[in-house]
């Protein structure tokens, strides 16, 4: 483990990085890691420290205790009606406002907490990783779901609980189901806001695949630090962009980049790495340049 690793008992995270591998996790297992404001913060400034980080090539998302996340801790929600001063979503409040429905310790800076952040795994350009070990619910599903790859535990349970709360499907989750399961699945998993199991998920494609509860961080560490020693950071980096942007382009786009990123990737340190290890046999000492 290197001297990255911290813990932050006030904001409920935990972070280390150790073989390349960045961990975090969401440590409110009183709570099944229901997000509060402080920790969805802290977790967005680790999933910043960590897409910065040049000793970070991949970085893994989980929950302490017997969930991943339980979504968003409601006790934070206002309980002001539309038109009675307020609009009652937590993520769009004006600064004046947020002591004197919350508290003082939440902040001005809720905006960024809830909204700003939430495309930072995505935009990262570093490979991520959920390892759901538990309840999933909620704004915690959505995490999950902006993550390139998910393992399930066996006790692993999804909800998409946004129609029995009466709000729409949050913080992109419509534009992240369609895309990994299609629009009659989506439609169902949303409409219903019914629960269902790791085997369901791995069924739907939403999960790679679902571990026995002891193995699961197991396979989900060995998995991350095979990609973190054997694959090029700036390959991750650009496949992931790939990724992401490949379904709204059309084939001459997506081809035309990629040979792009070919021709940039020809002219690095990695790529001549990459090709001498190969032909020595042995395993590459890419270093990201």
């Amino acid at each position: 483990m290197s001297d990255a690793a911290t813990l932050n008992h006030d904001t409920g995270i935990l972070y280390q990085v150790d073989s390349g591998v960045a961990q975090i996790t969401f440590n409110r297992p009183e709570k099944l890691n229901a997000l509060t404001p402080a920790m969805l913060g802290a977790f967005f400034e680790k999933v910043d420290a960590a897409a910065i980080d040049p000793q970070v090539r991949v970085i893994v998302i989980t929950g302490a205790g017997r969930g991943f996340s339980a979504g968003l801790d409601l006790s934070v929600i206002g309980t002001t009606k539309p038109g009675e001063g307020g609009s009652g979503r937590v993520d769009q409040v004006a600064p004046g406002q947020i002591s004197r429905q919350w508290g003082d310790d939440i902040g001005p800076g809720l905006a960024r907490f809830f909204s700003g952040g939430w495309n930072g795994l995505i935009n990262s350009r570093k490979p991520t990783i959920a390892a759901v070990n538990g309840a999933a619910f909620g704004w915690g599903f959505i995490l999950s779901l902006h993550c390139d790859i998910r393992f399930a535990s066996r006790s692993a349970l999804f909800n998409a609980t946004f129609a029995r709360l009466g709000v729409p499907a949050e913080k992109g989750v419509g534009w992240l189901l369609t895309r990994l399961i299609g629009t009659a699945r989506t439609a169902d998993l949303l409409y219903t806001a019914r629960r269902f199991d790791g085997a369901e998920a791995e069924r739907l494609g939403l999960v790679n695949a679902v571990l026995d509860d002891d193995q699961l961080m197991a396979h989900v560490t060995a998995y991350a630090r095979s990609i973190a020693a054997n694959a090029a950071p700036r390959s991750l980096a650009a496949m992931k962009a790939q990724i992401w942007t490949a379904i709204d382009d059309s084939y001459d786009e997506a081809f035309a980049a990629a040979n792009r990123e070919q021709d940039r990737a020809v002219a690095t340190e990695d790529f001549r790495e990459g090709i001498t290890s190969y032909r020595e046999k042995r395993a590459p000492a890419f270093k990201g340049t």
